[in-house]
């Protein structure tokens, strides 16, 4: 799928304001600067910067240009490290709409993430909100002797890992995660009130409990303007490598 040269203008601008790379007191670059540096056409500009005008950032001032909004410098994205316990909390600052509950034949690897053979397991579909705005699309994977247990009620109003943790005495004691960057589809574009190619950050997870068993496989699309990932690294030396690995 082309992601249209607009967009991309659009996208980098964005990070760039939020980032605070553009001072609130200075006017952004004109239009025939930023097609100069970016080697697209003024329409492009035009076009990106009149996508961040209608999504509040940018404000186009008669006489003295184009400036960050208010808005824009009050923006902060949420950052998360990605822990459990930070999952807990990220449950705790968002609301939860259930899109569909349905017991499934999963593929092939969301069998092998759970360590089930024949058996269905229980697909939840939700999108997560924060401050009444689409955040993230969720599935959640639950085995059949947990998918069993679960009230819907309680789906609707804690975190899954609350719910594993407080009603069903399930101990989440760590997981396995894949991050990666990919791009919103229509289905996905629509729930979460984005364009189609809208870059997302996607992430699969494999919860276990205490006695290592898989008890949650979950895939979040978060959009990419309102998460950022964040990790702590410690430098390791050792007489083969002298990279960084996560604590």
């Amino acid at each position: 799928m082309a992601i249209p040269l607009y967009y991309q203008l659009e996208t980098i601008l964005r990070k760039k304001i939020m980032s605070g790379d553009f001072s609130p007191e200075i006017p952004m670059p004109s239009e025939d600067a930023l097609a100069r540096g970016y080697k697209v056409s003024r329409i492009t500009v035009r076009q990106a910067l009149s996508s961040l005008e209608k999504d509040g950032l940018l404000i186009r001032q008669p006489g003295r240009g184009t400036f960050i909004s208010e808005k824009a410098d009050s923006l902060e994205l949420p950052r998360f490290t990605g822990s459990i316990e930070d999952l807990v909390l990220m449950g705790k600052r968002t609301e939860i709409r259930v899109i569909d509950s349905t017991w499934v034949n999963p593929p092939g690897h969301i069998r092998d993430h759970l360590s089930v053979k024949d058996e269905q397991v229980l697909r939840i579909e939700k999108v997560r909100n924060i401050e009444g705005k689409p955040f993230s699309h969720v599935f959640n994977y639950l085995p059949p002797h947990i998918g069993k247990k679960l009230s819907m009620d309680l789906v609707k109003s804690k975190p899954m890992l609350m719910i594993l943790e407080d009603d069903l005495g399930v101990r989440a004691i760590e997981a396995d995660q894949t991050v990666e960057a990919t791009i919103a589809d229509p289905e996905v574009a629509s729930l979460l009130e984005i364009r189609v190619g809208d870059p997302l950050l996607k992430t699969e997870r494999t919860v276990y409990d205490d006695k290592h068993n898989p008890v949650e496989y979950v895939t979040v699309m978060y959009r990419a303007d309102k998460y950022a990932y964040t990790m702590k690294l410690k430098r390791k030396k050792t007489d083969k490598s002298r990279g960084w690995g996560a604590v």
